[in-house]
């Protein structure tokens, strides 16, 4: 964060300032933080209110408190209404003096791989500040506008929804140069009513852009019609895999690993990209963030290096090369329909045995039951062997593949012997990759880590010569 004094704080979050002024230069609103020198905001919520931390930030170091009501203490502090109002203020505060160009991000699905190709590229040309982990709501994304620092000349950041007029609040915090929305799916339609009122909140982001910001949405959209009226206040730019998006691109290949080989087209040039992702579906995503790049004026063979360059994230189809014969493909950071298909494509794309272990998808409102059967009939068409669920609404996938090699499990240990069994089933013939993915609530994670160990424990199916 930038070196800022607390009657500069005071100022624009409009609050009164009781004590002596200090200069800051890191905020925080959690006591396990560093605090040494910190000014600690104690927001509050349903079920918390940090309110009751203070003399706990003070003995961690907090140098100052921004509160609602005074607290007793020699600390300085700055009082306000609503310290999480404040919070965002003061983000926005920070970004302005900053004032980096900046590219905001939200959509169904993608967004932090859009976030992580657009800061590799632009991180070649400038220092660059990319949202950290999921920050992407409206705490997050206050508490990474206030990382900018001095030399920061681009932000990258991600925003996030649950609810309508969040991503509005969020963006407008934010005051995009680009805005992109880069798809629209069955994701948290629970806070939203449907799919199309999951579209409508995306386009909130727009909002943020000033009179000559870029509005980047996809193509090959249902929704691409209504976002024309939307963006027409700004640049529209589009994306896609058709030659009449203003970037596209053609000549798709996967390698043996999934990993796309496409030629990107923009404004004319054509360059060969060559993705280290895995994923048919990651060729949208880079073209988005190339769409983004190249309006801030980088030029198409450094977006192509930055495409080149960015790797895997934990959890996201990252390959884990158990033995020779045996992969896990470990997606378990998230889960929505629109991303649970295209992991499943990827996965029937692999030559060898192959099975899918799926948890519960979260926050699918009324219809979560069929967009779990909607998953379980993908999964027939892809081809795989096994469909195995753990949960409770994946069961409703693994009934539909009931007939194609589907089972439901309560139990982990259950499910990781089931998927054992397979292995040794396989033993030798051909290779085994199992693909786990659902939401983070259902913490399939413990599944990857559980069958690693298992492997691990059997010799006979850990080797060389296994599976």
């Amino acid at each position: 964060m930038i070196s800022v004094t607390l009657a500069w704080i005071a100022e624009k979050v409009d609050g009164r300032l009781v004590g002596e002024d200090k200069t800051i230069n890191k905020v925080s609103t959690d006591t396990r933080d560093d605090l040494a020198g910190a000014l600690f905001i104690a927001l509050k919520g349903p079920n918390f209110d940090a309110h009751r931390f203070t003399e706990q930030a003070r003995q961690g170091g907090a140098q100052a408190l921004l509160v609602e009501k005074p607290q007793q203490t020699e600390l300085s502090q700055i009082v306000v209404e609503d310290t999480r109002y404040a919070l965002g203020l003061l983000g926005a505060a920070v970004k302005a003096e900053v004032a980096p160009k900046t590219v905001a991000i939200t959509g169904s699905n993608g967004k932090t791989t859009v976030k992580e190709m657009l800061s590799s590229i632009l991180s070649l040309k400038a220092s660059t500040l990319a949202t950290a982990g999921n920050f992407n709501n409206d705490i997050g994304v206050p508490l990474t506008l206030l990382r900018l620092e001095e030399h920061h000349q681009y932000a990258v950041i991600e925003l996030g929804a649950n609810h309508p007029g969040e991503i509005g609040y969020t963006t407008n915090l934010t005051k995009p140069d680009v805005a992109i929305l880069n798809n629209v799916s069955a994701a948290h339609v629970e806070g939203f009513g449907s799919v199309h009122g999951v579209a409508r909140a995306k386009t909130e982001i727009f909002r943020g852009l000033g009179c000559q910001g870029v509005a980047i949405t996809p193509l090959e959209s249902e929704y691409s019609s209504s976002w024309e009226s939307v963006c027409a206040n700004y640049r529209w730019q589009t994306f896609g895999l058709l030659e009449e998006a203003d970037v596209y691109a053609t000549d798709i290949t996967l390698n043996e690993e999934g990993q796309p080989t496409f030629k990107l087209h923009v404004n004319g040039e054509a360059e060969t990209v060559t993705l280290q992702l895995s994923g048919h579906h990651n060729v949208l995503n880079a073209l988005s963030a190339a769409a983004a790049a190249y309006q801030l004026g980088i030029s198409v063979e450094d977006i192509v290096r930055g495409l080149n360059q960015v790797t895997p994230a934990k959890g996201r189809l990252t390959t884990l090369k158990v033995s020779e014969h045996l992969r896990i493909i470990d997606d378990t950071y998230n889960a929505s329909v629109a991303s649970t298909k295209a992991a499943l494509d990827l996965l029937g794309s692999y030559s060898g045995y192959r099975i899918f272990v799926l948890g519960d998808m979260g926050e699918l409102g009324a219809d979560a039951r069929a967009y779990h059967e909607e998953i379980g009939e993908h999964a027939i068409g892809t081809g795989i062997d096994n469909l195995y669920s753990l949960g409770v609404l994946s069961q409703s996938a693994s009934e539909v593949f009931n007939g194609h090699g589907g089972k439901h499990f309560s139990q982990l240990d259950a499910l990781v012997q089931a998927i054992l069994h397979r292995l040794t089933e396989q033993q030798g013939t051909q290779p085994v990759t199992v693909l786990v993915k659902g939401s983070r609530s259902a913490h399939m994670e413990r599944v990857v880590a559980a069958l690693q160990s298992a492997v691990a424990s059997h010799s006979s199916i850990g080797d060389k010569h296994a599976c």
